[in-house]
């Protein structure tokens, strides 16, 4: 099979937390009732920050599995963390290095 394994989720996450200082979670809760319902997941970064820090204390994107990106779970969440360190990205452009 082509495509993201459990080793590369894991070696991502891994990565992503050297990267960002912190440690990232993965969330994965049944969505509606039933046998065919679908997941809802969560990639979230918890940062060690220290107190007077204007980073906040986590960011996270969110999903819902089954979807039309991603025909396998695996590659939803491999997905999920490349969209993580986006989001993480963009919180670190808020930052200035030198407030005033």
């Amino acid at each position: 099979m082509n495509g993201p394994d459990g080793l590369d989720v894991a070696a991502t996450m891994k990565a992503l937390e050297a990267l960002h200082t912190g440690h990232v979670e993965v969330v994965l809760s049944p969505d509606g009732i039933g046998f065919n319902a679908s997941v809802s997941t969560i990639c979230r970064m918890r940062f060690d920050v220290l107190p007077g820090s204007d980073l906040p204390p986590s960011v996270e994107v969110t999903g819902t599995w089954p979807c039309r990106d991603h025909k396998t779970l695996t590659s939803h969440l491999y997905a999920g963390l490349f969209q993580l360190d986006f989001a993480i990205s963009k919180v670190y452009k808020q930052e200035e290095l030198f407030p005033e």
